[in-house]
């Protein structure tokens, strides 16, 4: 089972993190997860504002470069991971569900948009 800790991992000028880790990041900061990869990368000059997101939100965090941890941040029982990540599951439902309906709409007729578009308006009307 891997800790509950946010794993950041230095790679020349950027850091990665992958599996629930950069759902979480994903959650947080919006960067893209890249599928092929499985994991979230941002450059150096996002690492601030990142760390602050994982303070602000009491996640514990370690940071690594090759095989030796740099830093470690340790909220222990105050540690929020497992929540956020939770909730980071639930947005990332929502925007593939989006991101479905998005590439089906892609295919539809001019007829078939101005049908939906009518629906959705009634729906949020």
């Amino acid at each position: 089972m891997k800790s509950e800790v946010i794993e950041l991992r230095k790679s020349g000028k950027f850091y990665n993190t992958f599996g629930d880790d950069a759902i979480i990041i994903h959650h947080l900061m919006n960067y893209k997860i890249v599928p092929s990869k499985g994991g979230v990368g941002f450059p150096e000059s996002s690492f601030n504002k990142v760390i602050n997101a994982l303070e602000d939100n009491r996640i514990s965090y370690k940071i690594f470069e090759k095989d030796n941890i740099l830093f470690d941040k340790d909220y222990q029982k105050l540690n929020n991971y497992k929540k956020v990540l939770t909730n980071a599951r639930k947005d990332l439902s929502f925007e593939q569900r989006i991101n479905n309906i998005e590439n089906k709409i892609k295919t539809l007729n001019n007829k078939e948009i101005n049908q939906l578009l009518e629906i959705i308006e009634d729906a949020i009307s």
